[in-house]
């Protein structure tokens, strides 16, 4: 880079110097004009290639260049020699960085990895572990790492001492609830940072709460200070604070949460890699609850469905709509057969053009409502989902009424999905690879009513689109961001998730269907709720996957 501005410097000097008139001036006056420049070897070899056979003023400045060439030790031939040397090493070893760059990037590193990690091959004694992801691979010998760096012993021993005390899996033993108690086994001296961060998780809730009012009484104190001191009537001040309550405790919320996200790492949830894609035993169903509204909205529910198709379709996933008609006023309206039979033709078209049978569509009938005092979808997308997963276990007493494309037998999981949602390429494979990992399983407790381990539902994280052009929203330009384009990639935390080991279920994402149903057996009284998705995840046990 130095000779490269070397060489520029020479082009300037000789650019302004052959632009004069040889005629009006000497090469003392330009010289006296413009200073001596710093004469370097690449700097007089690019002059000299620039001035020879050039004007009497170019002359004369090789004169005056070959004199400082010499008081520097190096005549004109050998330094043009020793130039174009250097050029052509230069232009070898920038070859040689190119090729090796290439050839690093097309060397696959997890593949290289997992050829020379000791602790990976034994690991991958373990069934599991082998058929895993690379990510969450990388978390169990990380843990391995971490544990025998505390204990004092060597990475080899403690990956054997996991495997050797048996169970599920071995992230039991390095994740998961038998973490503790291994560490007590390994005699493990967690460092600083960890045990700062195992006391903040066993304060739980209590500590939660009592730092966030901890945070919000000090904003009301410092905002009551000043009121003190001045002469508002008391009565007066007291009412200032009330109201201040609220905006003190979001105050209070926002920086226990910095704080939390700050200090604890980020819960990443282990999943296997499904290589050859969704197998039999953990068939998938992608539905997307919707209403039949107009055709354009059918033509364009059908369109997006294909999308979910081409991008995921890898193994036993399937595609469907459940659909209601729209509230009215009587069981049936003059278009509903109209609607009905175009969504049935777009799922066939969808079917024959792929040659495939993954595509379906549920429909149910209206039913009366009195307390809405309309004829509707029983319990909206509540009820959809809830009859779906019990048609989807034989059930014979749903409202669905019409059944388009091949129902698919012994369905696992669901993943469930707006009508505006994107699904990224492979995604639907992650997910399901995610909730079938054996830590994950759910395990619902009848005493307790829910799952008390692992998680019936899995909340991907959704963010908004990029803006494409000047389409997008003023809001969409503001909170859209790179994570737009997968959010698959990133992992983000999650405060409740981080601190409490569960996180919060926003209604898209996928759910184990015996789990979610157990879980949710007579929770919900008919017409008392709407908002459905977080109750849901409460019971069922939910965990971001971002």
């Amino acid at each position: 880079m130095q000779a490269r501005r070397d060489r520029e410097a020479a082009d300037k000097f000789a650019e302004q110097l052959l632009n004069l008139d040889e005629t009006e001036t000497t090469f003392e006056k330009f010289r006296a004009t413009n200073g001596n420049p710093e004469i370097t070897q690449q700097f007089a070899v690019q002059l000299i290639q620039r001035l020879r056979d050039q004007n009497t003023l170019a002359i004369q400045a090789l004169e005056w260049l070959k004199i400082k060439a010499e008081t520097l030790g190096y005549s004109f031939e050998s330094a043009v020699s020793d130039e174009h040397h250097r050029q052509g090493a230069a232009n070898v070893t920038v070859r040689n960085i190119v090729t090796s760059m290439r050839f690093i990037s097309d060397v696959n590193w997890e593949v290289w990895f997992d050829t020379v990690s000791l602790v990976d091959k034994l690991l991958r004694t373990s069934v599991n572990y082998a058929a895993m992801d690379f990510p969450s691979r990388t978390i169990y010998r990380t843990a391995v790492e971490e544990l025998a760096r505390g204990s004092g012993g060597d990475e080899l021993t403690v990956a054997q001492q996991a495997l050797d005390l048996g169970g599920i899996d071995p992230g039991q033993h390095l994740i998961g609830t038998g973490r503790i108690a291994f560490e007590t086994t390994l005699k493990f001296k967690p460092p600083l940072l960890r045990r700062l961060r195992m006391a903040v998780r066993s304060a739980g809730l209590p500590g939660y709460i009592g730092a966030l009012t901890l945070f919000a009484a000090a904003a009301l104190l410092l905002g009551a200070f000043p009121l003190i001191s001045s002469q508002i009537p008391t009565g007066l001040i007291v009412l200032i604070l009330v109201l201040a309550v609220l905006p003190a405790s979001e105050f209070g919320l926002a920086i226990v949460n910095y704080l939390v996200t700050r200090l604890m790492d980020a819960a990443v949830i282990p999943g296997l890699a499904l290589r050859d894609g969704v197998p039999q035993e953990l068939r998938t169903l992608v539905v997307v609850p919707t209403l039949l509204t107009s055709r354009d909205d059918i033509e364009e529910l059908i369109d997006r469905l294909e999308v979910h198709y081409l991008s995921n379709a890898d193994g036993e996933v399937y595609f469907g709509l459940a659909t209601d008609w729209t509230d009215a006023d009587s069981e049936s309206v003059s278009n509903d057969e109209i609607l009905l039979n175009e969504a049935l033709e777009g799922i066939q078209r969808l079917n024959v053009r792929h040659g495939t049978d993954r595509f379906l569509l549920l429909h149910r009938s209206r039913k009366w409502n009195a307390r809405q005092n309309k004829w509707m979808g029983w319990e909206r997308k509540r009820g959809k989902l809830h009859e779906l997963n019990r048609l989807l276990r034989g059930a014979v007493d749903t409202s669905f009424t019409t059944i388009g494309g091949r129902l698919p037998p012994g369905v696992q999981f669901v993943i469930t999905l707006d009508a505006d949602t994107r699904l990224p390429r492979d995604a639907a494979r992650r997910l399901v690879g995610k909730l079938a990992h054996p830590l994950n399983r759910p395990k619902f407790d009848p005493s307790a009513g829910r799952v008390i381990e692992g998680f019936g539902v899995l909340q991907p994280r959704v963010t908004p689109s990029l803006p494409v052009g000047h389409s997008g929203s003023l809001f969409q330009q503001i909170y859209s961001s790179t994570r737009g384009i997968d959010p698959y990639v990133f992992a983000v935390s999650d405060v409740y998730q981080d601190l409490f080991g569960e996180g919060s279920f926003a209604g898209k994402g996928i759910y184990d269907i015996d789990a979610f149903e157990a879980a949710l057996a007579n929770k919900i009284p008919e017409n008392s709720m709407l908002s459905h998705d977080l109750f849901e995840g409460v019971f069922a046990r939910a965990a971001l996957v971002t």
